[in-house]
């Protein structure tokens, strides 16, 4: 996996994975999409991994993506976990993104807000001190989205997720019920309302974490089918190369 400085001008097809809200590029051995780039980078894809601010807002966020990608040569295309598709969509409309990406494809992004947000920040919590937080209110994507046409050049998809109350971690069941009174179904984080944006593609049987291959289950007492999103990942890599085949021809 290339880091962005290491990233040179070509013109193949180059995948930009953006991390959500809390997100990294690697820490310590662990990586934010595991095993993603290798895999990308076996198909023929380019992959760059930018380092966004881990709880800024969608702006500052947006900006720091902006920067790591002046140098880099379209066309891109951005896949984005959660927080990090408002991030993309900031970057295409209001940073000249649009002059080089060809695709956003987001995967449980709150394009419409999180109900789940909207709970912390109505509460006597220290997360709804935080910019990125605040940022994923219902009433700031409001906002946001009256501002922030899509670009009629870009394809614009969407994946969303969803789990069973009891099969979501109970350290976010919480946000995951709170949701369901307000949006319906959801993954614990996103409802499958808010995360379609453009073309939505599939709602997968996963909840937000394992769309990033992290099990946050942790529950001595009861277990549950995992699942690998590996081929959710692979199939829009596949996706992506078609993309790229046909625009050739």
């Amino acid at each position: 996996m290339r880091e962005v400085a290491d990233v040179p001008m070509h013109k193949q097809p180059t995948v930009v994975l953006i991390h959500g809200l809390f997100g990294f590029r690697k820490l310590l051995w662990i990586e934010y999409f595991e095993g993603v780039p290798a895999i990308f980078e076996q198909m023929g894809l380019k992959v760059i991994v930018p380092r966004l601010p881990t709880v800024g807002s969608i702006e500052q966020r947006a900006r720091s993506l902006a920067k790591q990608l002046e140098c880099v040569e379209g066309p891109l295309h951005l896949l984005a976990h959660s927080m990090g598709g408002l991030d993309a969509r900031y970057f295409i409309n209001h940073l000249n993104g649009a002059e080089k990406v060809v695709t956003l494809t987001t995967l449980v992004t709150p394009h419409h807000g999180s109900s789940a947000a909207d709970y912390v920040c109505s509460r006597r919590s220290p997360l709804k001190l935080l910019d990125g937080v605040r940022s994923l209110t219902t009433e700031h994507l409001r906002t946001f989205n009256a501002s922030t046409a899509d670009s009629p050049d870009i394809v614009y998809r969407s994946y969303s997720a969803t789990r069973k109350l009891d099969e979501q971690p109970w350290i976010v069941r919480r946000y995951a019920r709170f949701i369901q009174k307000q949006e319906g179904d959801n993954d614990s984080q996103v409802s499958i309302a808010s995360a379609q944006w453009g073309e939505h593609i599939a709602t997968l049987p996963c909840d937000h974490f394992e769309f990033i291959f992290k099990d946050l289950w942790l529950n001595p007492f009861r277990t549950r089918e995992t699942y690998n999103p590996m081929h959710v990942y692979r199939d829009i890599g596949e996706w992506i190369l078609h993309f790229e085949d046909v625009k050739k021809q």
